[in-house]
């Protein structure tokens, strides 16, 4: 991830002083506006990105767009904006929901099929995943045709990848492992 100390650093520095202030959650829901509004928004995405547009300009944007913001995102965001890490702003906003989630005992998990999850197989997943981890989970579902079937669980730093396209890969390796021996 571009920018991952950085996103890390100031991550950590508005929820220490979110906590200081004991408005983490409030700041919790811009933090998710703003990584939302960042990922919808390709124009604004390349203004922050831009080293041709002004710090001021930038900070000016972000002040206009965040309006309804908290005072102290608000703060933050200008604070980002003059350092020259508007840039980074998705990065950081994505870091403050993960450690957020881990303030909360929360964590999401990534789930990717071909075809969207029924009730019935969200439910058999969310079994899977709290035998798996002891912290509440949030489910992220994802559809990508072309892991054909099956599915891939990513859940933190670990990913269980029971994909058809996964098998095929594997036994295509193995067949091709098998030839070289021959």
């Amino acid at each position: 991830m571009k920018g991952s100390r950085v996103a890390i650093r100031y991550a950590k520095a508005l929820l220490a002083t979110a906590q200081e202030k004991k408005a983490v959650d409030q700041v919790a829901t811009d933090m998710e506006a703003v990584y939302t509004t960042l990922g919808n928004s390709h124009e604004l995405k390349a203004v922050l990105d831009s080293p041709v547009i002004s710090a001021e300009l930038k900070g000016e944007t972000l002040k206009a767009i965040f309006a309804k913001s908290s005072s102290l995102v608000k703060t933050f965001l200008a604070l980002v904006a003059d350092n020259n890490r508007a840039a980074h702003l998705d990065g950081i906003a994505l870091k403050y929901k993960q450690l957020y989630q881990e303030l909360q005992g929360k964590q999401e998990a990534h789930v990717t099929t071909a075809v969207p999850l029924t009730p019935a197989l969200e439910k058999a997943v969310m079994e899977k995943i709290n035998t798996l981890t002891d912290k509440k989970v949030e489910l992220v579902s994802t559809v990508d045709k072309d892991i054909i079937g099956g599915f891939i669980l990513r859940l933190g730093d670990k990913q269980f990848d029971a994909s058809v396209s996964n098998q095929l890969q594997s036994l295509k390796h193995k067949l091709s492992n098998r030839k070289a021996l021959a």
